[in-house]
């Protein structure tokens, strides 16, 4: 079979991945919100929630990876045209939803030792504290809300999560600045205020998709609300034992980035502050490769299905240099720009400064970043999901995490040394993930693809 075009490729990525990136920028956007209003609060707020919201994405994100089976088996049931099969899986896969909802609302309020283990500053602990509990009361809708958007995923509908997550932004604002402020006759919260506006917007996303879900012409004509169906454990240990390993790499990474805050943590509170700035717009700014590696997921895995061995191969690598493009530009954007970057968030010249300078750093690790999810998402269209899980625990624990900790406090070198630690991990990870995929390809040409692959 004749290989697509280089620009084929390339187009098909692009468009692809454009309505994945705006989702994940709009939900991104909600923690930059928090972020910035955060801010003019003063460094000590601006703290606690960025250690607090480290613990929540370390938290989301590992519901998220594990409900990320629903996409595929979605897809390939109805791909199959076996539509009747839909429903009675997702509803199974709901009450796995209800199982990790339940379970994270109690682990999230059960951290308070994290944060004297990592010597988090005295007067940032009560505010964290009682951030995540006020936003505990929204993991439980989130992974249902997070099912929901898989579910129209997986049948090829992605305009409705984007409009969900832009109202869900739309309504942050104003919670924030009535909670956190105090207006309309409720108490000045800060930290905590902030908690509580995220899980009620979490709420209304969650209450919006079961909507979608019941009234949307194509979603709707699945019925999923029809009839109620007990839990089937044989299913849910299988949808369990598939997205564990997606589960642990996506915590492995994300709670990499946590415990790097959680160490910044024991520095002065304007160090912490500092740091979250700069993290919190790296992250933005990863929505653009981490939406371009959700399209290269879906380019290999096509050449997969057909099994073209040259068009897998043009596929992970092309969609690798775009995003190693993007990043150029991004890397160049935030060096050049850094100064009114940080302006956005603080007027406090001490947090400034740092930021400024920690703003160098997120620059350097924004093209590693890029290589390094770009080329996870080739290896997921490959279904190699157990290599991602063993890369990122190699990488950013037994590499980044030592790194970091070496270099911030024995070699004294404080957020530089973590920053510079996160550089390491995230290089590493590019290195094995690009290395694995032309292992991967080399193996395809010399042997046909098998169909435990396909």
């Amino acid at each position: 079979m004749k290989p697509l075009s280089v620009k084929h490729h390339i187009v098909q990525t692009i468009r692809l991945s454009l309505p994945l990136i705006i989702s994940q920028v709009m939900m991104v956007a909600m923690t930059f919100v928090d972020t910035v209003m955060a801010g003019q609060l003063g460094a000590t707020t601006l703290a606690a929630v960025a250690v607090g919201s480290s613990v929540w994405s370390t938290v989301i994100l590992f519901v998220f990876g594990t409900l990320m089976v629903i996409p595929p088996i979605v897809s390939e049931k109805d791909g199959a045209q076996r539509h009747h099969e839909v429903a009675p899986f997702f509803r199974q896969a709901l009450w796995l939803a209800l199982l990790l909802g339940l379970l994270f609302s109690v682990v999230i309020r059960l951290v308070d030792p994290i944060f004297i283990l990592f010597k988090t500053q005295e007067e940032v602990i009560p505010e964290a504290v009682g951030y995540l509990d006020a936003i505990g009361w929204g993991v439980l809708p989130l992974a249902f809300f997070v099912s929901f958007r898989y579910l129209a995923d997986g049948l090829s509908i992605t305009k409705t999560t984007m409009y969900v997550s832009f109202v869900g932004v739309l309504l942050n604002v104003p919670l924030n600045y009535i909670l956190m402020f105090g207006h309309l006759g409720f108490p000045a919260l800060g930290a905590v205020g902030t908690g509580y506006a995220s899980a009620i917007v979490i709420t209304c996303q969650m209450l919006v998709y079961v909507l979608i879900v019941k009234r949307h012409k194509i979603i709707g004509s699945y019925q999923v609300f029809s009839r109620f169906d007990p839990p089937n454990w044989h299913v849910i240990m299988r949808l369990l034992k598939m997205g564990l390993p997606v589960g642990v790499s996506m915590f492995a990474e994300v709670g990499f980035f946590s415990v790097i805050t959680l160490l910044s943590s024991s520095l002065a509170t304007v160090v912490v502050a500092a740091h979250q700035i700069a993290l919190n717009f790296s992250s933005l700014l990863f929505m653009v490769p981490l939406g371009l590696s959700m399209g290269i997921t879906i380019r290999v895995g096509n050449a997969v299905g057909r099994k073209n061995e040259d068009d897998i191969t043009r596929a992970g690598f092309l969609g690798t240099g775009l995003v190693l493009f993007t990043q150029l530009f991004s890397a160049s954007v935030t060096l050049l720009f850094a100064g009114d970057i940080v302006n956005l968030y603080t007027d406090d010249s001490e947090v400034a400064a740092i930021a400024v300078s920690l703003l160098f750093y997120a620059a350097v690790f924004q093209l590693s970043d890029g290589i390094q999810v770009a080329a996870a998402g080739a290896l997921r269209g490959i279904k190699d999901m157990t290599f991602i899980m063993n890369s990122n625990l190699f990488s950013f624990w037994l590499l980044g995490f030592v790194a970091s900790w070496y270099l911030c406090f024995p070699m004294g070198m404080g957020a530089p040394g973590l920053w510079i630690g996160i550089i390491v991990g995230l290089s590493a990870a590019a290195v094995l993930n690009l290395w694995r995929f032309w292992i991967k390809t080399r193996q395809f040409k010399k042997h046909k693809i098998p169909d435990s692959i396909a």
